[in-house]
């Protein structure tokens, strides 16, 4: 069985999709923007300024720069944090300074386009061409890749890196030189653009190597092209810290283990019983705990101080207390803690949506968005309340639920249909991608809902596979049928 190549008439479907994705931005009036946002272009502002790469009105060092660090756009007063790629954020910057703040979106969900229907010639390669597209468009429109693809941040890169790695697992063999490279190019990518995605990557490592053992059908060489892949993108994730180290800058990465404990109250338990021996620096939030992870890292209260609002030295101390707390609480409190991640797991396995896109990024004068970002705090769908996040996450939930059933009862099918004598090798092979890819949409659940949090956007990013894989197989199955009849 081969697959067909583009077709002239791909071209003006890809289109006519393209503008169904964009569906969400022109009802917001424009790219949604979120307080993440503000974070990742100015991570691309300084790679820009590390590359000695001028930008449009670019701004003179603010107070508190000097030498590397205002070539590099840093405030070193703060230290640098590595929770905003400065990948993802150069992608932004350089294609913003080029076409203005739609040019991300645009790339993005053309990007996505192009991924779905490509994954989808092999997933369902017997599938009509004007159905492919049909569920491209409607995953796309009503499943949520075409508001994560049109939100600036890099939470759509989480779903296509399922894709992209599902793809090289198991259809490396179907796969032209320049798919092979175009899905291997997309999971780096996405690696460097999230450090959680770089444990997405590893989970989907070793649950193919389990997947391989189980069916006698090890992927040596597909496995060596994903491990290829995991280096390459871990290896810039260090590159990063090993540049801002170089400069002369403090680098850290957010406590988020900490804030989880400390969010499930297990955290804040243990630092009551032991502050007054410890003295750890991090008893500072005592007096005001009980309080969410997101209020120990990021406070939305200019007045409150977080880890965010401190100085670099203080962020350092909390950084280096952050396993002998976490380790104390678990040693301590672990059964409880156990059973708080396990709830958040499940949690954040059924909680599917983008109401958290509503929070509006601040507005400041000092970066370069302030005119982007002012209009977006007046003119935008999600400041006049005139967007519809509800109505998109409910859909998206009716999609990722009903898409979840339909997969089980779909999937057993497949399951029987593999095991005839006479089977076709497309059973087996798409039973096996989807497999892995519901793994990891649970892993996502879980590396989430046990690490960081649960919020709606974090499995919404990932939830849409669910639905565009029981569309897979029920328009291949469909594909087939009149071919077996004759």
């Amino acid at each position: 069985m081969t697959v067909a190549r583009w077709k002239r008439t791909d071209l003006l479907f890809a289109l006519v999709t393209l503008l169904l994705f964009l569906v969400p931005a022109a009802i917001n009036h424009g790219p949604i923007l979120y307080p993440d946002t503000v974070g990742y272009f100015q991570a691309g502002k300084a790679a820009a300024g590390a590359a000695h790469i001028p930008l449009p009105s670019q701004a003179k060092a603010a107070p508190g720069q000097h030498g590397a660090a205002a070539k590099m756009g840093i405030d070193t007063e703060d230290g640098v944090s590595d929770a905003r790629s400065v990948y993802y954020g150069a992608a932004f910057v350089f294609s913003w300074a080029a076409a203005g703040l739609w040019a991300l979106p645009v790339l993005q969900a053309l990007l996505c386009v192009v991924a779905l229907y490509a994954a989808l010639r092999h997933l369902a390669p017997d599938a009509p061409q004007l159905q492919r597209w049909a569920v491209v468009a409607g995953v796309g429109l009503i499943g949520g890749v075409g508001i994560f693809a049109t939100t600036i941040m890099p939470d759509v890169f989480a779903g296509l890196l399922i894709l992209a790695l599902a793809m090289i697992a198991i259809y490396r063999p179907a796969l032209s030189r320049l798919e092979l490279l175009g899905w291997l190019a997309l999971g780096v990518a996405a690696i460097l653009f999230h450090k959680s995605h770089l444990l997405l990557a590893l989970g989907m490592f070793c649950a193919l190597l389990l997947l391989g053992l189980v069916t006698r059908r090890p992927r040596w060489n597909s496995l060596g092209l994903i491990a290829l892949l995991i280096a390459v993108g871990g290896l810039g994730q260090v590159a990063f810290g090993m540049a801002a180290r170089h400069a002369g800058l403090t680098v850290y990465s957010p406590p988020f283990l900490l804030a989880r404990v400390i969010g499930d109250g297990t955290g804040e338990r243990y630092l009551r019983e032991t502050c007054p021996q410890t003295q750890y620096a991090t008893c500072r939030f005592v007096s005001r705990m009980p309080m969410t992870e997101n209020e120990f890292l990021w406070s939305g209260d200019g007045s409150a101080v977080s880890f965010a609002s401190l100085p670099a030295a203080d962020k350092a101390q909390i950084c280096s207390e952050q396993w002998p707390i976490v380790l104390g609480t678990l040693r301590t409190h672990g059964i409880e803690q156990l059973g708080r991640s396990l709830a958040g797991v499940f949690r954040q396995i059924a909680t599917v949506g983008v109401t958290e896109y509503a929070v509006m990024p601040r507005d400041t004068t000092t970066t370069l968005l302030h005119p982007d970002i002012h209009s977006y705090r007046q003119a935008s769908g999600v400041a006049t309340r005139t967007m519809p996040l509800r109505l998109f996450s409910g859909l998206m939930l009716a999609c990722y639920a009903l898409g979840g059933g339909a997969l089980a009862i779909l999937a057993v099918r497949l399951s029987r249909q593999a095991k005839e004598p006479a089977a076709e090798a497309w059973p087996t092979r798409l039973l096996e991608a989807t497999v892995l890819v519901v793994f990891a949409v649970l892993l996502n659940g879980a590396v989430c809902g046990a690490i960081s949090g649960v919020f709606d956007r974090y499995q919404g990013r990932v939830a849409w596979l669910i639905p565009l894989f029981a569309l897979a197989i029920l328009i291949q199955a469909r594909g087939t049928a009149p071919r077996r009849a004759r």
